[in-house]
């Protein structure tokens, strides 16, 4: 797999999950969002949603091959009405999304999936990098923005993303916000993002721990 083959959502859930030991750097509910909104993104690079006005609509009904992607999609097809992109993110309901990213790039050998016990008793999966170079690209990509480069139009929406999720912070320091803020101010993926962590309390717990916990379901 190359970085040049990854989705938005893949490239996220990558960037989300520390390069030495799989650590999540985020807490669950703020992922799951942001993944939904990187989906959204996804879809509109591939011309099936765009925004009319405020509001985010289908354009094309068509599937475009991807199972997370066209799930979205039909969801929306469904509802057959525009929305602004923040409620999207709400009503396609993220539960348990970043664990079908986890599964789905394990299978295509980005992450290794192990299994440990909480407490010697609760089985847990833990996911790490297996292919580091992926994740190492993709935050090559972005340092290079982060340090002065200009960016193309997809590195901004993935800097949106990674900035408004609060995983950029996990991995850069920041000299210049000011111009961050500037270079993602109009990416409406990543503001539907910032909606959704400016009402919410984002303290982090166990479970922004990277840890799924198969007795209880996960998230």
């Amino acid at each position: 797999m190359s970085p040049q083959q990854l989705t938005f959502p893949e490239e996220l859930i990558l960037l989300a999950h520390r390069e030495n030991d799989g650590k999540q750097l985020i807490p669950n509910n703020v992922l799951n969002i942001s993944l939904t909104a990187a989906e959204l993104a996804e879809l509109a690079g591939l011309g099936r949603v765009e925004l009319r006005g405020a509001d985010l609509a289908v354009a094309d009904g068509r599937p475009v091959g991807d199972a997370e992607l066209d799930a979205v999609l039909a969801q929306m097809v469904k509802a057959g009405k525009a929305l602004p992109p923040r409620q999207w993110l709400i009503r396609i309901n993220p539960l348990r999304k970043r664990r079908h990213y986890l599964q789905r790039l394990s299978e295509r050998g980005a992450f290794k999936a192990g299994e440990s016990r909480v407490l010697g008793l609760i089985p847990v999966e833990r996911y790490e990098h297996d292919d580091v170079a992926l994740v190492r690209e993709i935050r090559k990509r972005l340092g290079k923005v982060v340090r002065g480069q200009k960016p193309d139009a997809r590195t901004v929406t993935l800097l949106a993303l990674a900035h408004r999720s609060g995983v950029l912070k996990q991995l850069f320091v920041i000299d210049d916000g000011k111009r961050l803020e500037e270079l993602v101010r109009d990416d409406w993926a990543g503001q539907a993002v910032k909606a959704y962590v400016d009402r919410t309390t984002t303290k982090p717990d166990d479970s922004g721990s990277g840890l799924i916990v198969l007795a209880s379901g996960g998230s």
